[in-house]
């Protein structure tokens, strides 16, 4: 069986990321012809949207082969809005391209996707790109690279001529093996390496190799290979680097089947497509695998391949390679396929902070608006689509206009329907100050359903999420009962006290009883909200604002302009840091007062300022600065007005 290799390609929009994937499939001999970003006719790039931008928005998935390795690719969207596309991509990987332009550097978006390629330890390949653009400087992006990414980087290639088209690379290899980024970064990792280094003995050149392969599979040290993809240069050397520097994917059929949904489409017919990444196993068509935590099983009713540029239909797909698999209706993004593994990567680089009303601007069109955007949240479960019981309101989350923009092209184009945004707010969260229980049973006064339920409700640690579980058995409470316990639990979290999701809170399931043989899950689905909330109610809750961990640079002569800035929006920050000509300050800034701060900048700076920002986490707000968010749905808290309404939902 072929080796296998699983990299993902992430950069800052712009650096060249598509250039590079069609240069790849073109000199590994998968395509005929190098398509352009410009001219819209890339393999990646496959929306309409896409090419008529120029952009990455969906990451896409497809395969080279090379000294018989089958390389899978995922090419990731560049742009900040679209980084949950990016999270989900980086969840599966073996290995990964970071590309860095030569005339831009490092960019805030490079610093982020390397922080989190380091932090989960995938082993990455450097490419510096667009040496033949004018004000193109390998080597100042290299000690940029060294400076504010990682010191453990090896440079493996020579650059002449660069700025200009006449550009050439020669490898080190050629010329002399042991450079100082070798010895460095080998003496670091390399006790043995160090001892002859020192002593004075030779160290042949394949010893060198093997040793940089051993510790960059590892994820220890970072190779640079330099090129233009824009006129093919470099892009063989980077092929021989992907296959020596990237660790191949386990290919383990015989253990129980492992794998994780990260990915989801639809045909043009409504048909799901489901993108796996196996880890452990074999899936044949007319396998029927089992939905996680629940007992429906679901049929495997065709299988795609990838396979040298092309998707091609296949009988199974086997360990360590991406299929897509036909049939699973009811599998999410994030799903597990068979047991869970340690190799699938958790990761949260970002969470939308920002929610807002979407409407079809031809307002008899909002129940097909609802249902196309049912769709694009299984593609996206971020966007976390929710419906307005009250005044049937559609509300998304999202993470800037950019994204706003494109969500609005892709429904016009693809469903025909011309919508408009309003009521842009940021997203607070809130959490249980102590602890609440509550209980109500059977045939209390207030209760006309068949079920009784307890639940307790108390705080967690900042981060921790929401987390449900049951102190009842199953054999006093059927699991279809527990199910719509938890369901209902789930469904009502997202709006507490002041209307806004609960988060940090665990919920435990203290007491549950029915009546046989007339209680249904609805019963249970019914109850559960008034005893959720009343519990709240009794543990009161605080208001948590998102917060952005921020960079700031800006020229010396502006410094106390920016601190009395930071000030004002409610930083809090380090003291600032002398870099060159330059002040940089890093802190946490509440989301809602910087949303436009990086135009401030861009002005006061005369465009020299920079402002980097990425999502931080939940904080508590002062009480002065809270905010309410008005209720989407019927207020469990007020039961007569809550009842009313479900009964008159049962009568209808």
């Amino acid at each position: 069986m072929k080796k296998i290799i699983n990299i993902g390609i992430v950069a800052h929009v712009d650096a060249g990321k598509t250039t590079i994937t069609e240069n790849l499939l073109y000199y590994s001999g998968a395509i005929k012809a190098v398509g352009r970003v410009d001219l819209g006719n890339t393999q990646t790039d496959s929306m309409e949207l896409e090419r008529k931008r120029g952009i990455t928005i969906k990451s896409s998935t497809v395969s080279f082969t090379w000294n018989d390795v089958k390389v899978n690719i995922i090419d990731t969207p560049g742009h900040v809005d679209f980084i949950s596309e990016v999270e989900r991509s980086l969840s599966v990987l073996d290995g990964a391209i970071i590309v860095i332009s030569g005339v831009e550097g490092i960019q805030s978006q490079t610093r982020i996707l390397f922080n989190t390629l380091k932090k989960l330890n995938i082993p990455t390949i450097i490419f510096i790109n667009k040496l033949d653009r004018i004000g193109a400087n390998s080597n100042k992006v290299l000690k940029e690279i060294k400076k504010n990414m990682s010191s453990k980087v090896v440079r493996l290639q020579k650059v002449y001529d660069e700025g200009s088209k006449e550009v050439y690379i020669k490898n080190l290899h050629d010329i002399c093996m042991m450079n100082d980024d070798v010895i460095n970064v080998l003496s670091d990792l390399d006790e043995a390496f160090l001892e002859k280094y020192i002593s004075g003995m030779e160290i042949d050149k394949r010893e060198i190799q093997e040793k940089l392969s051993l510790y960059a599979r590892e994820g220890k040290l970072y190779p640079v290979f330099c090129g233009a993809a824009a006129i093919g240069l470099g892009i063989e050397d980077l092929l021989e680097g992907i296959c020596s520097y990237l660790p191949f994917a386990g290919d383990d059929c015989v253990r129980d089947l492992s794998g994780v949904v990260f990915k989801i489409e639809r045909t043009s017919t409504n048909e799901k497509k489901v993108y796996v990444r196996l880890f452990n196993g074999k899936i044949s068509v007319r396998d029927k695998i089992q939905m996680p935590n629940k007992e429906t099983v679901e049929k495997v009713k065709k299988i795609n391949r990838l396979e040298n540029g092309k998707i091609t239909e296949a009988q199974s797909i086997k360990a360590g390679d991406i299929g897509i698999l036909y049939g699973l209706a009811s599998f999410q993004v994030g799903d597990v396929i068979g047991i869970s593994n340690n190799k699938v990567k958790n990761i949260s680089m970002a969470k939308p902070t920002l929610k807002t009303t979407i409407s079809a601007i031809d307002k008899e069109k909002n129940p097909e608006l609802f249902r196309a955007l049912t769709f694009l949240s299984e593609e996206d479960p971020l966007l976390e689509l929710e419906m307005n019981d009250l005044d049937k309101e559609i509300h998304v989350n999202l993470f800037g206009e950019v994204q706003m923009e494109i969500l609005s092209a892709i429904i016009d184009d693809f469903y025909g329907i011309k919508v408009e945004f309003s009521n842009i707010q940021t997203i607070y969260k809130e959490a249980p100050k102590g602890v609440g229980t509550s209980i109500i049973h059977i045939k209390e006064e207030a209760n006309p359903f068949y079920a009784t339920v307890g639940l307790k409700i108390e705080p967690l640690g900042r981060g921790e999420g929401l987390k449900y579980i049951s102190n009842v058995s199953v054999g006093s409470l059927p699991k279809s009962f527990q199910n719509a316990i938890e369901e209902a639990v789930i469904k009502t979290s997202k709006q507490g006290l002041f209307g806004w999701e609960v988060t940090d809170a665990k919920v435990t399931l203290t007491c549950g009883e029915f009546f046989s043989p007339v209680s249904t899950p609805a019963d249970f689905r019914n109850v559960t909200p008034m005893v959720f909330m009343e519990a709240l109610y009794k543990a009161q809750t605080v208001l948590l604002e998102p917060l952005h961990e921020f960079e700031l640079r800006i020229p010396q002569n502006v410094l106390s302009k920016a601190i009395w800035d930071l000030e004002t929006m409610r930083a809090t920050f380090d003291n600032p840091v002398v870099i060159e000509d330059e002040f940089s300050i890093k802190g946490l800034i509440p989301v809602e007062n910087s949303k436009e701060y990086k135009m401030k900048i861009a002005s006061y700076t005369q465009g020299k300022g920079m402002f980097v920002t990425k999502f931080y986490g939940y904080n508590e707000v002062p009480a002065e600065f809270g905010k309410v968010n008005p209720r989407t749905t019927y207020d469990p808290l007020n039961k007569k007005e809550y009842l009313l309404h479900k009964l008159n939902a049962i009568r209808d």
